[in-house]
């Protein structure tokens, strides 16, 4: 567990001083450029306009983050020979992952909690009251980041960069869109297709459970043991993707 905190740290330090953290400043300004300039345009509906829009900004940085800095987490590493030196000292190559992986998740859990701020007090400037499903949206949005982070750098130890980021941006489409095409009229007659849908639910993650932006717009209620199910689901996700890259980054030849 030290080895693993001490990796994390310098992993957030070295995210810290890149232009990444810079990059945090200047999506918070533009955030909330966009959501006034978007809310001017919403004739009365100001305050759900800028929720509307901030939910979606929000959840956009966050995968743009994690699947591109997933994408070149370990391959930078190995490409600048940093990687040897580090797994010579007393470490295991699951540790380096786990606490690499932890570094980056801080990342994008400020991000998460900064844009969030931003978009409740716009909202609330706005007209609009607190909604504590807006909170449950980021946490979500967060949980969607870091599942996606896993599959950058699971595709980054099979192929290379260009490859791994088309690859999870195909997993994350193919999530947010199984549910609705299993409820299609061609999906329900063709018994081969249904199939595969099915068995697709069981592989790829739920990714649609984990939007809620539109019970947030439209004022559904979701119940606490819901929100509690998915996150359940969620964590032990994670939980097979960590396992899942660390076998696969255990038996990779870094020669």
């Amino acid at each position: 567990m030290k080895n693993i905190l001490i990796v994390t740290k310098y992993t957030f330090i070295e995210v810290y001083r890149s232009k990444v953290m810079v990059s945090l400043i200047f999506i918070a300004l533009g955030l909330i450029l966009v959501t006034y300039i978007a809310s001017e345009f919403a004739f009365g509906a100001a305050a759900k306009v800028s929720l509307d829009v901030g939910l979606g900004l929000l959840s956009l940085s966050n995968l743009a983050m994690a699947i591109f800095i997933g994408a070149t987490l370990l391959n930078k590493e190995i490409e600048q020979r940093t990687l040897y030196m580090i797994l010579s000292r007393p470490l295991s190559r699951a540790s380096f992952l786990i606490g690499k992986t932890l570094g980056l998740s801080t990342i994008l859990f400020m991000n998460s909690v900064l844009q969030v701020l931003i978009i409740l007090g716009v909202y609330v400037t706005l007209g609009g009251h607190f909604e504590s499903l807006v909170v449950w949206c980021a946490l979500f949005s967060f949980l969607e980041a870091i599942i996606v982070l896993l599959f950058a750098v699971l595709f980054s130890l099979i192929t290379n960069t260009t490859m791994s980021v088309i690859y999870t941006i195909v997993v994350y489409v193919v999530g947010q869109a199984l549910n609705d095409t299993l409820k299609i009229i061609f999906a329900k007659s063709s018994i081969v297709f249904s199939s595969i849908l099915k068995f697709s639910t069981v592989i790829v993650p739920h990714f649609y459970q984990l939007n809620l932006k539109d019970y947030v717009l439209y004022n559904q209620d979701l119940s606490f043991d819901y929100l509690l199910t998915v996150i359940g689901y969620t964590l032990g996700y994670i939980s097979f993707m960590y396992f899942m890259i660390s076998y696969i980054f255990n038996r990779k030849n870094l020669d």
